[in-house]
């Protein structure tokens, strides 16, 4: 079952917004690729993509955690689970170059439920600590 873009997975950060958007796509496009059956496309293709796609994402919102106030411990916690999530991405990428077959529902519930976890989590915590972030001096 793919995921479905909505109000609902929103943070409130446009650019954070249409990344996990972007993401939405990927993980769906891999996910029905490997339903379908295709899963040459999905591991040379698809998987690729999202991980560059992943740290690509990753990359921006860790870029706008110095604005958070000192001695929030967000960053940190936030980070790892980024840390977390590419590790086991490359993990799969790892297993089906050495030609394990991977399990379609595991794999899709994974990705599914990581990010909207994230989402609803993690990122709404990151977007609420800028949004009272203190402006900095110019």
């Amino acid at each position: 079952m793919a995921i479905i873009w909505s109000a609902a997975l929103e943070t409130g950060h446009r650019q954070i917004d249409l990344q996990h958007q972007e993401l939405v796509v990927l993980i769906n496009e891999l996910t029905d690729a490997l339903e379908a059956g295709r899963e040459f496309e999905a591991l040379d293709d698809v998987l690729p993509r999202l991980s560059s796609y992943v740290l690509f994402h990753f990359g921006t919102e860790e870029m706008l955690m110095p604005g958070l106030p000192a001695g929030n411990t967000h960053a940190a916690a936030h980070c790892q689970a980024h840390r977390n999530f590419t590790d086991r991405v490359k993990a799969l990428q790892e297993s089906a170059a050495a030609g394990e077959k991977l399990e379609v529902g595991p794999l899709a519930d994974f990705l599914k439920n990581w990010l909207t976890n994230h989402i609803m989590n993690t990122d709404r915590e990151l977007v609420a600590l800028l949004a009272h972030q203190s402006p900095t001096p110019r």
